[in-house]
């Protein structure tokens, strides 16, 4: 009897997030909104940043500017680029996803599932596997178009484990973004406050992540406060994977002639390595931070589910 209950868990919870896809997927305009913040990025990029990176690089270059293609340079800007418009992907597109159960709240299909005998952990975590699956799909697309642009404007210098820890860090970011935002998801009713806490998060996670211009150029206490979001961490661990080729391949064609500065100047210019009180943090820092964020707000997770269900009964 409990292995038929298990099959039967199984089979629901496998079903619910099917059609949480689904139906996120036909949400056209959900689909737009949560591309809207990388739109807003390329062309911030494309009319106002590149240009004055571009200046900024050749201008740290001086006098050894005609060592480096004009690919080559451009690589360093581009890779900062593709980093910033997949970090703030994952956290866009897993709260436009989660627009699902703030509708079945306000239908309320979640009575369905009650009448059903689906157990509410159940229906909890398949919004979270729906929700974080549409944002690591959504964003592993625009990565791989990223990816193909980087290929098609300059040197390719990525091996086959760069590009797997990159898909890597869009899932590990897809899971940390949907925990988080789930939690605060859980308090929305109506889809006109989620659509206002939309605008909000799609507004600040460009500054947060340093998608329109690096972190390093905001006051120590500001980078330290934007860095302790979760988001901010699997932005720049993408960064340091897109970048590093692009600077060490730099420092190789310069083969010293600056003393090696130049890649030292531009993996602080564009953070590549964030500061949390006034301290640098490394790839393995970033990584056991996510994790630790990712648990601990599904513990937060739980407990609200929890309490929630309580008052119901």
């Amino acid at each position: 009897m409990t292995d038929m209950n298990t099959v039967r868990t199984i089979r629901a919870f496998k079903g619910m997030t099917v059609r949480n896809i689904k139906v996120y997927g036909k949400d056209k305009i959900a689909l737009l909104l949560s591309m809207l913040t990388q739109i807003i990025v390329l062309a911030l990029f494309l009319l106002f940043i590149k240009d004055s990176y571009l200046n900024e690089i050749n201008k740290s270059l001086g006098d050894l500017k005609s060592l480096l293609s004009k690919g080559e340079v451009e690589a360093i800007v581009n890779s900062w680029l593709v980093a910033g418009v997949v970090g703030t992907s994952v956290v866009t597109s897993a709260l436009n996803a989660l627009s699902v159960m703030v509708h079945d709240k306000m239908e309320r299909i979640d009575y369905d599932y009650s009448a059903a005998a689906v157990k509410g952990g159940t229906v909890v975590m398949s919004y979270f596997s729906g929700a974080m699956l549409s944002a690591f799909l959504t964003s592993a697309v625009l990565l791989t178009v990223g990816l193909l642009f980087l290929a098609a404007t300059g040197p390719f210098l990525y091996t086959f484990f760069d590009v797997l820890m990159l898909y890597g860090l869009v899932f590990l970011g897809s899971v940390s973004s949907t925990m988080v935002l789930m939690l605060f998801v859980s308090f929305f009713k109506k889809d006109s406050t989620l659509s206002a806490f939309g605008i909000l998060v799609s507004v600040a996670i460009g500054f947060v992540v340093g998608a329109y211009m690096p972190v390093s150029q905001f006051s120590e206490n500001v980078q330290t406060v934007v860095n302790l979001v979760p988001g901010s961490q699997i932005t720049a661990m993408m960064r340091r994977v897109l970048m590093q080729p692009t600077l060490d391949n730099a420092d190789k064609v310069l083969n010293g002639a600056d003393n090696h500065g130049f890649a030292k100047s531009m993996g602080e210019m564009f953070s590549m390595k964030p500061h949390i009180f006034e301290n640098e943090t490394g790839m393995k820092f970033m990584l056991v931070y996510t994790l630790a964020a990712i648990a601990l707000f599904l513990a937060l997770n739980i407990v609200l589910y929890r309490f929630s269900s309580k008052r119901k009964d």
